[in-house]
């Protein structure tokens, strides 16, 4: 069985970093990408289905909300938890998401909200 892993999507790349090394200091497994496009294709490229996406609102091209109706309407990833991480105010489109935090973002509120979300029987990193 492949080991659980968190979906990061954010188009900063300091950002990206940034959280991507918050999470993995929790001890979660991230596998992160750059952009909406990228994230779907990481969704249907026939690996295991993220445990949880974790995803910006305002990226070019595609936004956030795109990308978790996308999510939604799928059945294969309708019940994976998002988080939406954003610097905008996130507006009707939150009722899509398991939860919204706002950045600026403290890492260790970002931390819970995943170990919250995390579905079980997966086990969480100690």
């Amino acid at each position: 069985m492949a080991e659980p892993y968190l979906l990061l999507v954010d188009d900063n790349p300091e950002t990206l970093e940034f959280l991507t090394q918050a999470l993995q200091a929790e001890g979660f497994t991230v596998r992160a990408v750059k952009s909406v496009l990228k994230a779907v294709e990481q969704l249907h490229d026939g690996s295991p289905a993220p445990a949880l996406i974790i995803t910006d609102l305002l990226m070019p091209g595609t936004t956030g909300w795109d990308f978790l109706k996308h999510i939604r309407d799928d059945a294969t990833f309708r019940s994976v938890p998002v988080i939406v991480v954003s610097g905008a105010e996130p507006g009707e489109g939150a009722t899509l998401a398991d939860a919204v935090l706002q950045k600026p973002l403290d890492p260790m509120t970002l931390a819970s909200t995943v170990r919250r979300l995390f579905p079980p029987p997966l086990s969480l990193p100690i």
